[in-house]
């Protein structure tokens, strides 16, 4: 187990707001990197109040702080920072990368509750619930324009931070439209939910171990590496996202049990049991996806797709992008930023929500 690391002192971080202490059930191997993501979270978050500070306009104002309050772990700006000091960089330098990264990440929440006409997240209102679409899409504006800003303040690389964070924010859109379009779709393979995963989820981690290495200075072949290393671990990421969402504590999930299936959302749970699943079972199930009522039945749904195997499929098919992922941080110098960042790829299937 590594050493726990020293916390990170600045006077900002000692203001922002205290993130909640860690999972009781959580090993105890995962301990040093959670304490850790909490002080990144911390010095994140206060960085984030000191940018928002120059919001003027009070009902805007009050709209994007009410986005970041005491909300997330900031994973993945712990993902840059992180990235960025394993390679040898400096923390103050990889803070603007790992800004633009969540501005972005909260930027597509934003259009994903939208899209999905959600009225809470994570047990509290979405944006456009608490302050209107209007306000929402503002909001939405503000961040990505902040995305750039900050992304473009590492001036040695600054042309390039801002040419990968555009390109991220167009795979996250197709990423986007690929889900959408595959609600009415029943043809569906495992390699186009891959591609979509790698679209709307992976391009983020991708882009913030991106970010971390250029921080860093990183050469070519390193920051593929850890490109690659990003992209695998967000493919995982989404995969256990489908699983959770049929496994998972409701409370600590923040939303209810089998929402995925009351959506009808083809995930890769749902794709492997179409082309797996005897007649009369794929009958049966086509019936209950998309049905928002699903309190007595979910139990059936969940039977149909253990059957024909298909969350073990899901489950065993995440653990092989992260063991794969983690190969890619050979590139990296031994040392405890290392040794977070695979503790880090471990903990993505070790979480419950």
């Amino acid at each position: 187990m590594t050493k726990p690391m020293p916390p990170i002192t600045t006077a900002a971080a000692a203001n922002s707001l205290a993130l909640p202490a860690a999972e009781p059930a959580v090993a105890p191997v995962f301990l040093p990197l959670l304490e850790r993501v909490q002080a990144v979270a911390r010095l994140v978050d206060a960085a984030i109040a000191e940018d928002l500070c120059e919001v003027s306009q009070p009902e805007l104002r009050r709209a994007v702080t009410y986005l970041f309050e005491g909300k997330g772990k900031r994973l993945r700006p712990f993902l840059v920072i992180t990235t960025a000091e394993a390679a040898g960089g400096a923390l103050h330098d990889a803070i603007p990368p790992a800004l633009a990264v969540e501005y972005l990440h909260n930027l597509s929440l934003i259009h994903d509750d939208l899209m999905d006409g959600s009225s809470e997240r994570h047990g509290q209102p979405t944006l456009h619930t608490r302050f209107g679409l209007s306000l929402a899409l503002l909001v939405g504006d503000l961040l990505y324009a902040k995305a750039v800003e900050q992304a473009s303040r590492i001036r040695r690389h600054a042309l390039r931070m801002v040419h990968v964070l555009g390109q991220t924010a167009k795979q996250m859109c197709y990423g986007q439209c690929d889900d959408l379009q595959f609600e009415r779709r029943l043809d569906l393979e495992v390699q186009d939910y891959l591609t979509m995963a790698m679209r709307k989820t992976s391009a983020l981690y991708r882009a913030g171990c991106m970010f971390g290495m250029l921080t860093a200075d990183a050469n070519e072949d390193s920051l593929a590496a850890m490109a690659t290393f990003g992209e695998k671990i967000g493919t995982a990421f989404q995969i256990w996202d489908d699983v959770l969402d049929l496994q998972a504590d409701p409370l600590r999930l923040g939303k209810p049990l089998g929402l995925d299936i009351r959506e009808g959302k083809k995930t890769l749970i749902v794709i492997h049991f179409l082309k797996h699943a005897r007649p009369a079972a794929r009958a049966r199930f086509l019936e209950l996806l998309g049905k928002r009522d699903l309190n007595g039945e979910l139990p059936e749904v969940i039977a149909l797709l253990e059957e024909t195997g298909s969350i073990a499929f899901a489950r065993n098919l995440a653990i092989e992008y992260l063991v794969e992922a983690k190969r890619h941080l050979a590139v990296l110098p031994s040392g405890p930023h290392r040794t977070l960042l695979d503790l880090y790829a471990d903990f993505m299937l070790q979480r419950r929500h």
